[in-house]
């Protein structure tokens, strides 16, 4: 088998679409067999394709982008037909000319959900190019059964269309040495103990709430441990920033940006706890590494994060400020709780791998090819 996959999202930083279209491309080629692939990418020479394991199984082809309109409306199709693959996969948004099997991940469905977190133009986008690609595809593949149930409803698409295959931490995520952690934290100027949020920054990820959690657990409980915020800053975020009193180092929170992938294991692992409180997720990434690396995990009780922490963590009412603030009083006052939740995170993020995700993928992409084949 010969598949195309749009791999642009690839050389992307800080973004969840990246970090799948990373992992699952490496995964493929190492679990892929015989089969071989052709990634479509915008800028070729990205220094993720050099380091992908050496074969002969994969080729990258550019494809000309034009702010996703060009590769949306007719470049990609162009290669995908010129590279004469058996099928295509792309996320959200499949290409106007191609017409051969194609498989569309679709991560969630925020866009509908929580659509003020999106820029206007990117959510128009959004409601009418998925819905249209949706129908097109032979098979769907989304993140966890929320989003499948979720995308069935939305759309009154088949059950039987839409395929769960979940995500995985990279092996990098596990405990850490003290003296890993030293080293990374130093130039931030960070010691181990400090509440920790991860994510790209919008409306979404409900950081206005969290803010008022912590500055609560400052005020009723005297506590003075730093909150540090990693991620890039998104659409919505700098007007959070400027409606909250809690802004800059004097007030405990700490923005440190976007966090280098080698890094991340050692922030999740110096965090006394990860809290995730978005208001609508698809999966919830972060708080799977957070599991990896030992670190507890405070996450939403909302969407599709109930059913990937388990009782690996604490679930909370993501609009109830009170009840968030509690939960991280809760764990930094009661280290034997902490650390029962790291155990119970580790052994719970054991049962995802990026390999297992690549051979359901696989077996996807069969099925598209199979199901569009004239009988």
């Amino acid at each position: 088998m010969h598949f195309g996959i749009d791999s642009h999202n690839a050389e992307r930083e800080g973004e969840g679409n990246s970090t799948y279209s990373r992992n699952l491309i490496s995964s493929l080629i190492t679990e892929g067999g015989g089969d071989e692939f052709s990634l479509f990418a915008a800028h070729p020479d990205h220094p993720f394709y050099g380091g992908l394991s050496p074969s002969n199984r994969f080729s990258v082809r550019p494809v000309v982008q034009g702010r996703g309109l060009i590769r949306v409306g007719w470049s990609l199709a162009r290669a995908a037909n010129r590279a004469r693959i058996d099928g295509l996969h792309v996320q959200y948004t499949a290409p106007l000319g191609y017409r051969g099997p194609l498989v569309v991940t679709v991560h969630d469905l925020s866009y509908v959900r929580v659509p003020e977190s999106f820029p206007v133009a990117l959510r128009m986008a959004l409601r009418a190019l998925v819905p249209w690609s949706l129908r097109r595809a032979a098979r769907i593949i989304t993140d966890s059964e929320f989003s499948r149930r979720d995308i069935v409803a939305q759309y009154g698409i088949g059950p039987d269309k839409v395929v769960v295959t979940s995500l995985a931490a990279h092996p990098r995520f596990r405990p850490q040495t003290s003296e890993e952690i030293a080293t990374t934290l130093a130039p931030y100027r960070l010691r181990p103990g400090f509440l920790f949020s991860l994510g790209r920054l919008n409306r979404r990820k409900n950081l206005e709430r969290l803010l008022q959690a912590y500055g609560e657990i400052r005020t009723t409980c005297g506590m003075e441990i730093p909150l540090v915020i990693g991620g890039r800053l998104d659409y919505g975020f700098q007007e959070v920033l400027r409606r909250s009193p809690l802004a800059g180092e004097t007030s405990g929170v700490r923005l440190v940006g976007l966090i280098p992938d080698a890094a991340l294991p050692a922030f999740y692992a110096a965090a006394a706890c990860l809290v995730y409180p978005s208001l609508f997720e698809g999966f919830g990434l972060p708080v799977l590494e957070a599991m990896a690396c030992g670190t507890p995990v405070i996450a939403s009780s909302r969407s599709a994060l109930p059913e990937l922490v388990g009782d690996a963590g604490l679930l909370v009412d993501p609009e109830n400020v009170a009840a968030l603030s509690h939960a991280m009083a809760r764990i930094m006052s009661d280290p034997d709780l902490g650390q029962e939740l790291g155990r119970r995170g580790v052994e719970r993020s054991r049962q995802y791998s990026w390999a297992e995700t690549a051979r359901r993928t696989l077996t996807v992409y069969r099925e598209a090819v199979e199901r569009s084949e004239p009988h």
